[in-house]
């Protein structure tokens, strides 16, 4: 019982957190989308296994990183040269 709620009920509860902060700032990426987008700035390709990995201590860890990741995809989109590596 235990294991389902520590891997299942916590990680739906992390997705969902991290959905609602993405909605609320009208970011239209999923949480996978922002972490292969912002290594690709930063000049990294990353498997599949390897993003969803990321991704995973991400919303375990720091939820609100994914708004930082974002901000620099936005920033290098834009044309600005910000430094990626305080993220």
């Amino acid at each position: 019982g235990y294991m389902v709620y520590k891997y299942f009920i916590i990680d739906m509860s992390s997705r969902r957190n991290v959905q609602k902060t993405l909605q609320r700032y009208s970011i239209e990426k999923t949480p996978f989308q922002i972490v292969q987008e912002y290594y690709m700035v930063k000049g990294k390709t990353l498997s599949d296994r390897e993003i969803r990995g990321i991704e995973r201590e991400c919303m375990r860890n720091e939820p609100d990183q994914f708004l930082a990741m974002y901000d620099v995809i936005r920033d290098r989109t834009k044309g600005n040269n910000t430094n990626t590596d305080d993220v």
